[in-house]
């Protein structure tokens, strides 16, 4: 498919973006790890071709100019969903001044989910419909984990991922640690090899890693407890945004169990669907698939 790359400021940083498209409605896609912008590829495409102008940006730290400077200078070693949500308040006014929408859908897989639950949140008036893929809003992954303990062997990797002294990184630089997540969370598809590489080679800068992992980091061992409490402040109010909820039922990442029990985090209609077969990594595993229940909620809500 045809698609551009741009650069945008936002909330102090510079950051990559992928486009395609040329409609009146807005679709922002939201990549998760280990992954980068350009797996929704697939996903843009059908969109552009319904109306929509898409963008898919690469989030903090997954390219150069938006590593943050605390963490280039090695001063800092996390990264919090508070600021991580202001980056996306902070992009989404930069596009909608640029592209004027009239309707706009965010879209987040992974940890793009958290963020747009978050900016949900932080901004529920600054866009129309929301869809998380593959990850609950975090009360409820919180809450289901006394219900599912198996989640916590699933999520071990988060552990792996507090320690320091470049533990975790080396794993990742020098053996097939990424292969092997991507392998395990969707364990009836091959990521084409191509696309692997793409992501590998990004994720091999030090810096860009440090960054990625630091979003984990930020949730259990935090630099800054004043950034933890934003954090924890904004993730615990209920989503007010008509919201489309999905998972693979082979996802041996995030189970679908971890799904349960959602009407506690939602004053707004939402629904959820398990899509059969599918693993963690929707956007590239089952894009026809996922288009069809995105849009046709879309046609239900962005009305409203």
């Amino acid at each position: 498919m045809e698609f551009e790359k741009n650069k945008l400021q936002a909330n102090g940083l510079e950051f990559d973006l992928l486009k395609s498209g040329k409609g009146k409605k807005l679709a922002l896609f939201l990549h998760g790890f280990p992954d980068d912008a350009a797996s929704f590829l697939p996903l843009m495409e059908k969109f552009s071709e319904v109306g929509f102008t898409c963008y898919s940006p690469y989030l903090r730290g997954y390219s150069k100019g938006s590593i943050p400077s605390d963490i280039r200078e090695g001063k800092n070693k996390t990264v919090s969903i508070a600021d991580l949500a202001q980056d996306l308040d902070s992009l989404l006014e930069a596009i909608r001044k640029k592209e004027k929408p009239e309707k706009i859908f965010i879209i987040g897989h992974d940890w793009g989910s958290i963020i747009a639950s978050s900016l949900a949140n932080l901004s529920p008036r600054s866009f129309d419909v929301l869809a998380l893929l593959s990850v609950p809003p975090l009360p409820v992954f919180i809450k289901n984990l006394a219900f599912n303990p198996s989640q916590i062997f699933r999520s071990w990797y988060i552990l792996f991922f507090q320690f320091r002294f470049g533990i975790p990184e080396r794993s990742i630089q020098e053996g097939d640690f990424l292969r092997k997540l991507w392998r395990d969370w969707s364990p009836n598809w091959v990521l084409p090899e191509e696309r692997f590489r793409e992501i590998n080679q990004n994720l091999k800068d030090p810096k860009i890693l440090e960054t990625a992992l630091g979003y984990y980091r930020g949730l259990l061992t935090p630099d800054s407890f004043r950034d933890w409490n934003r954090s924890r402040e904004l993730i615990f109010r209920k989503i007010s945004v008509p919201t489309i909820l999905l998972s693979g039922s082979e996802d041996h990442c995030i189970s679908t169990s971890m799904f349960d029990n959602l009407g506690s985090s939602f004053r707004a209609p939402y629904e959820f669907h398990s899509i059969y077969n599918a693993g963690h990594f929707l956007p590239l595993e089952v894009p026809d698939k996922l288009f069809s229940l995105l849009f046709e909620f879309w046609k239900r809500y962005s009305e409203n």
